[in-house]
């Protein structure tokens, strides 16, 4: 039987390789030791060079082998190391890869011992020219290092080699009747053998099978399979499916996958999973996190897919590369379809690049094939030109390996040659002030199923700490791209650039190393345009509503703040001005967004009959004009402007009363703190109230996502947020007061140890060492009382 041993402990590394690390009697435990994922240079947060990863490094493991092991297949597997890496056992080299996003195997039998074996890595971390996705610019950065987990796999002599798994409908009046599709490929040629399946359900046995078909090398088989529970994107049902290699009544070798019972197909009217029609609204993802590039363990992994689906996503598209197997396993469990594609950008390189690309799009197909998140596979370049031959052969790689999913491959120009099943488009066409995307028509040479891979990102960079109207106007343009969506019945979906913010090279970005293209930050802490995503969900799902202002008219010029837009799935908002109310607001009845915002463009109601001179004719008067210059400001309408002199002249009110007025209803140019309560009601019910108004007072909330950190075959890690705030929880984006931290031993911090927030906010990491125990975390604040948290932390040995 097989068996996994991990190896993510106890690595020793140095920043350079010489001919000497292969010498027997090399001392390498006096280097630094360090444990995997694992990042060769860790990074400034910002404004550093892009020179300073690339770099070469040099791992050292000691694998102890016994003699038994070797009655097996020894396999060394790498999930990812970037960029060229070769790998050394007792001095000798047995293998070289090129590429950092999918996984390699190297076999040991013939190069081991009984006793230690000495594994080195030499780890090259330039960007070299003709490995995906260098040659020429890339808009993110490759970091280098061993980033992924390493696993001695100990397999018998005969062993499934591969296992592929999908699902056919039997009949679509019979939904809970599914087909399960087995292909099975040995290792090698061999005598017959047979296959037993048992699918179990939350550990119990459900269906056990043994096929009377014997094989010897391949085979393809079929199983009927009744009283199922598709996998859905809100009933995310997953199976646990067994396949035995026997020999006789003897097991010789053994596989267990997770696997989803579904339906899915992009089609020309639209997107459809278990024969019902649904519209994809998802985000591009990055797979890099402050400081340590790419080199995160599981939980890091899945706090992405986590925020995603909470942000209200339905599909994720794995920009521009194969993703850790942690983030795709999340995405199973949470109900989240993946869009995932090769690596690369923009550039098509030599007959090495290609055949390259070839390899990753076999691997990644091959390694995530059992996933049913995994909805579409990209055979393209990211946004390359059109290869009709080079185009060709991978699309009908895909088929061969996967003919039960179809093939996308995004482009950023029109009437794109359509070699895949789905013509998928990055639109970056929407501007502010035109429609949110354009007419598939005029995009795809002919009908075919179509979906939007990316908008907005580079056309509206927004920083968190950015003034409020940017923040909104970049809020608002990922809606306009929603609801356009949504009005093109036969766009399948559309997915956003991107999810959070990212490092990238000096051509791209702000000049910081940082593109702030994300609806998060780069700690994943919200920006407005994440809740025009939030707010689509269901209030079955979460009840949502956020006040997409500050509510501050002094960051406006003019001291005019637009129309407030609460980005919300309740039904009504009541809007109140130091506890006097104002009005009661809907949703617009013609959006064609599940949920549109609620628009609040009235502050004053009815207050300057109450609390004026004023009788309510008049009194609706003053407002209409009051409300036309703080739309408009001095550019009011002509017909207004000739309102106003009237009003003027029949000294109804002189200019120095409406501009009293305007700062008294409107600019909050009070000699108290004025404050605005939003109240949202969920069928006649108050669910959701929100405060905002002048500044009184500061706190700070720190927020781990948890407290009890896991080490089970690699260390753990945290995120702990930290939020300058007003009295009402409402972040300070301007606030950037400095961070403290301070671990007690068995807790280490990633990156800086002193640290200032940056829009109001920050994320500080941190991480185990492997040790068990309880441990504290003190924060200091320049202007606040310290904060101290306490961690759990088990492992595996515990």
């Amino acid at each position: 039987m097989r068996k996994n041993v991990h190896l993510n402990f106890d690595w020793f590394f140095t920043l350079d390789f010489k001919d000497d690390y292969l010498k027997s009697d090399f001392d390498f435990k006096e280097l630094k030791k360090v444990n995997i994922p694992h990042t060769m240079v860790e990074l400034p947060f910002n404004h550093f060079s892009q020179e300073d990863y690339q770099t070469v490094g040099t791992y050292f493991k000691v694998i102890n082998l016994e003699e038994s092991d070797f009655s097996s297949e020894i396999v060394l597997k790498f999930f990812g190391v970037m960029t060229k890496s070769e790998i050394f056992i007792n001095g000798r080299k047995v293998f070289e890869n090129e590429g950092g996003y999918t996984p390699f195997e190297v076999l040991m039998n013939e190069f081991s011992i009984i006793g230690d074996n000495i594994l080195i890595v030499k780890v090259d971390g330039h960007e070299i020219k003709d490995i995906p996705p260098f040659g020429n610019l890339v808009d993110y950065l490759p970091y280098s290092g061993i980033y992924r987990e390493v696993v001695l796999i100990k397999k018998p002599k005969t062993y499934i080699e591969k296992l592929f798994l999908s699902s056919d409908e039997v009949n679509v009046l019979h939904p809970n009747e599914m087909i399960l599709n087995l292909k099975i490929v040995l290792n090698k040629d061999i005598d017959t053998f047979k296959v037993k399946l048992l699918i179990k359900d939350k550990g119990l046995v459900v269906k056990e099978h043994l096929f009377e078909e014997e094989i010897k090398k391949e085979a393809l088989l079929y199983l009927k399979v009744d009283n199922i529970e598709r996998w859905d994107l809100f009933n995310p049902y997953l199976y646990y499916i067994e396949v035995q290699l026997l020999d006789n009544e003897e097991i010789i070798d053994k596989l267990d996958q997770r696997f989803g019972f579904r339906t899915v197909m992009f089609t020309e009217n639209g997107f459809v999973i278990n024969n019902k029609k649904t519209k994809l609204i998802g985000l591009n993802r990055h797979q890099s996190y402050p400081y340590i590039g790419y080199a995160a363990p599981k939980s890091m992994q899945e706090m992405d897919a986590m925020i995603l689906k909470d942000l209200g996503c339905n599909i994720v598209r794995t920009s521009h590369y194969m993703q850790s197997d942690h983030f795709i396993n999340k995405c199973d469990e949470l109900g989240l379809l993946v869009f995932e594609e090769i690596p690369g950008w923009n550039y098509i390189g030599d007959e090495n690049f290609k055949a390259l690309s070839l390899r990753n799009l076999e691997k990644m197909i091959e390694h995530h094939y059992n996933h049913p998140s995994i909805c579409l596979w990209g055979v393209r370049i990211n946004e390359s030109k059109d290869d009709h031959d080079f185009y060709t052969k991978t699309n009908e790689l895909a088929k061969k390996i996967d003919p039960y999913r179809q093939t996308g491959g995004v482009r950023n120009f029109k009437k794109s040659e359509l070699l895949e099943d789905v013509y998928t488009y990055n639109d970056f066409s929407h501007t502010g002030d035109n429609p949110g995307l354009e007419n598939p028509k005029k995009v795809c040479k002919k009908i075919a199923p179509y979906l939007v891979t990316e908008y907005n990102g580079h056309v509206f960079p927004t920083k968190s700490f950015d003034n409020d109207e940017r923040r909104i106007e970049h809020s608002i343009r990922h809606l306009n791209v929603i609801e356009e969506s949504h009005f093109y019945d036969n766009i399948s979906g559309a997915i956003g650039w991107c999810m959070a913010d990212y490092n990238t090279h000096f051509q791209f970005g702000s000049g910081d190393m940082i593109c702030h293209h994300g609806v998060l930050d780069m700690h994943r802490i919200e920006k407005y345009a994440a809740y025009a995503y939030k707010s689509q969900k269901s209030p079955e799902q979460e009840e949502v509503m956020f006040v997409a202002n500050n509510m501050v008219p002094g960051d406006y010029d003019l001291l005019k703040f637009p129309e407030v837009l609460v980005y919300t799935n309740l039904d009504y908002i009541k809007v109140y001005k130091n506890d006097e109310y104002v009005d009661t607001f809907y949703k617009e009845e013609d959006s064609y967004l599940p949920n549109p915002p609620i628009v609040i463009d009235d502050f004053i109601g009815e207050l300057l009959e109450q609390n004026e001179r004023y009788s309510k004719k008049v009194a609706r008067r003053i407002k209409k004009l009051l409300l036309s210059y703080n739309k408009h400001g001095y550019a009011m309408p002509w017909l207004d402007k000739i309102r106003f002199a009237i009003m003027k002249m029949r000294k109804v009110m002189s200019f120095e009363e409406a501009m009293n007025l305007y700062m008294k209803y409107l600019a909050s140019q009070a000699l108290t703190p004025v404050t605005f309560r939003f109240e949202g009601y969920r069928d006649d019910k108050l669910v959701k109230t929100v405060h905002k108004g002048s500044l009184q007072k500061t706190k700070m909330i720190v927020l781990a996502d948890r407290l009890r950190l896991e080490e089970i075959n690699t260390y753990d890690m945290v995120r702990v947020v930290v939020k300058l705030v007003d009295q009402y929880d409402n972040i300070l984006p301007y606030a950037k007061e400095t961070i403290k931290v301070e671990c007690t031993n068995g807790l280490e911090v990633v990156g800086p140890k002193n640290i200032s927030l940056t829009g109001g906010v920050v994320g500080i990491y941190l991480k185990t060492i492997g040790k068990s125990g309880d441990y504290k975390v003190k924060l200091s604040f320049e202007n606040h009382e310290d904060e101290v948290l306490e961690f759990n932390v088990i492992n595996s040995e515990s």
